[in-house]
C-alpha cells in the first residue's frame, strides 16, 4: 500500500503554490504598469521590464507545475526543491558576507526548514512509494 501524503510535504507544496501565484501576479502587475515604470522613450529599459515580466510569468507556472508534482509524490519535483533550496542557502551565505545578516540568515533558515520538511521520515516513505 502506498505511503499517504504527510502534512509537511502538502505544506511545503502549499507554499510552493502561493509562490507560483505571486510570480504569475507579480508578472502580469509588471506588465500592465511598465510603462509607468519608466519614460516609454527609454525602448531598452522597457524592453527589460517586458522581458522580467515574461519571465516571472513562466517562472510562476514551472512553479505551480512543481507543487503540484510535490503533491503527487513527484522525486523530480522533490528533487527540483531541493536544488533551489541549496541554492537559497548559498545565496544566504552569500549575503552573510556581504553583511546583509538578516535576509541571509532568513535565506538560510527558510532553505533549512523546507528541506527539513521535505525530508522527513515519512516523507521520504512517501516520494519511495511514488517511484
Amino acid at each position: 500500500m502506498p505511503a499517504t501524503r504527510p502534512g509537511s510535504v502538502t505544506f511545503v507544496a502549499v507554499l510552493t503554490y502561493i509562490d507560483g501565484v505571486l510570480g504569475i501576479i507579480g508578472g502580469v502587475v509588471i506588465l500592465f504598469t511598465r510603462d509607468q515604470m519608466v519614460r516609454a522613450s527609454d525602448a531598452g529599459a522597457v524592453a527589460g521590464i517586458t522581458t522580467s515580466a515574461i519571465i516571472s510569468i513562466i517562472l510562476g507556472i514551472v512553479v505551480l507545475i512543481v507543487a503540484r508534482g510535490l503533491l503527487s509524490g513527484s522525486r523530480f519535483a522533490r528533487g527540483l526543491v531541493t536544488v533551489v533550496m541549496i541554492l537559497n542557502a548559498v545565496s544566504g551565505v552569500i549575503l552573510l558576507f556581504s553583511l546583509q545578516f538578516f535576509s541571509g540568515i532568513l535565506e538560510i533558515l527558510w532553505a533549512v526548514v523546507i528541506l527539513s520538511l521535505l525530508y522527513t521520515q515519512r516523507a521520504n516513505a512517501f516520494f519511495a512509494s511514488r517511484g
